[in-house]
């Protein structure tokens, strides 16, 4: 009988927080426009040309600057979860920058990030990898 009633109350539970979502969960498609990367892999970027991500939702296009180097890739949301997106053939130039550290760990980043979250602040965002770990966070210009 205690099995049932602790079932019961758990169940009540996972009820009522599922209920208290406020609608405000950050979606992939709210990435649309141009962002500044502020850390990776959770180290700050200071960097004098602060790099960046500009997603185009409607294009399915992500453009950007991982230092000096200019990226390129396809961007598609998924249509079954809000925050899940897909990164598809991302291509970077190939000058030799002396931030080189910065831009592979950048790119790295990029080819893993397959959804979003609502960041620390409300202009920020944190893409993140299928296992939760936060690889990127963003800053809304």
């Amino acid at each position: 009988m205690k099995t049932v009633y602790y079932f019961l109350i758990g169940l009540c539970m996972g009820f009522i927080w599922g209920s208290c979502e406020d609608g405000s969960a950050f979606k992939a498609q709210d990435l649309n426009g141009k962002w500044t990367i502020v850390s990776v892999m959770d180290e700050q970027v200071t960097l004098e040309n602060m790099p960046f991500l500009e997603f185009n939702v409607t294009e399915k296009r992500l453009n950007g600057n991982i230092g000096c180097n200019n990226l390129t890739a396809g961007f598609v949301p998924d249509s079954e979860d809000a925050t899940a997106f897909q990164v598809i053939s991302p291509a970077t130039t190939m000058m030799a920058c002396i931030h080189f550290d910065t831009e592979t760990k950048i790119a790295m980043a990029i080819n893993n990030m397959t959804h979003v979250r609502k960041g620390e602040k409300a202009n920020q965002v944190k893409l993140i990898d299928s296992l939760g770990y936060t690889l990127i966070v963003l800053e809304k210009n």
